[in-house]
């Protein structure tokens, strides 16, 4: 029974403190408020000095040319880093699946304990012909890959889950990251 207690206890905080990202008709929010755009991430035992140098860590470990993607840094207190990726959903178009490339910028912003994360310009998109057919998270059907309609009703359930899986993954691996838990540290 302790055992049990135990775990509906660990089930509940986990819960609680999950930062995630929903689609909503108005772009990506906090799960657990829909009026922020960001997602705080908690991060014990750290200091803001030591979560800026861990971001560094990843951009350097996880970017070709991290010097070219960092848009903009405060020493230990913000950190702006740029990403394309291609293929980084599928969506369905006329029966048949294409690729969507992305391209957007994390904002981190750090205090003692916490790192602030927030996707901004966020630009999701299919390329041919030198054209960009985007996704969009609210519009009509002749404007693009929406996943709400004008109405606010639910068009596409399979990419807005994707999208969701997508970022929400991007999070853990940076929380990861910045609490020194990164894979490939014990060798």
């Amino acid at each position: 029974m302790k055992s049990f207690l135990t775990l509906v206890t660990l089930l509940i905080s986990s819960l609680t403190f999950a930062q995630k990202l929903v689609v909503t008709p108005n772009g990506l929010r906090d799960e657990s408020d829909n009026e922020k755009t960001y997602v705080v991430l908690n991060i014990e035992n750290k200091k803001a000095s030591e979560l800026y140098t861990n971001a560094l860590k990843y951009i350097n470990k996880n970017y070709k040319n991290p010097e070219k993607v960092t848009l903009g840094k405060v020493e230990n207190e913000s950190l702006k880093f740029a990403t394309f990726e291609s293929s980084f959903i599928k969506v369905t178009n006329s029966f048949v699946k294409v690729a969507i490339d992305a391209e957007y910028n994390i904002q981190l912003d750090f205090k003692d304990g916490k790192v602030k994360f927030e996707l901004q310009n966020l630009d999701m998109y299919y390329s041919a012909d030198g054209r960009k057919t985007r996704v969009l998270f609210t519009g009509g059907a002749l404007e693009g890959y929406s996943i709400y309609n004008k109405k606010g009703e639910l068009k596409r359930d399979d990419t807005k889950a994707d999208i969701e899986a997508h970022f929400n993954k991007t999070i853990t691996k940076i929380k990861e990251f910045l609490s020194g838990k990164s894979e490939g540290e014990n060798w």
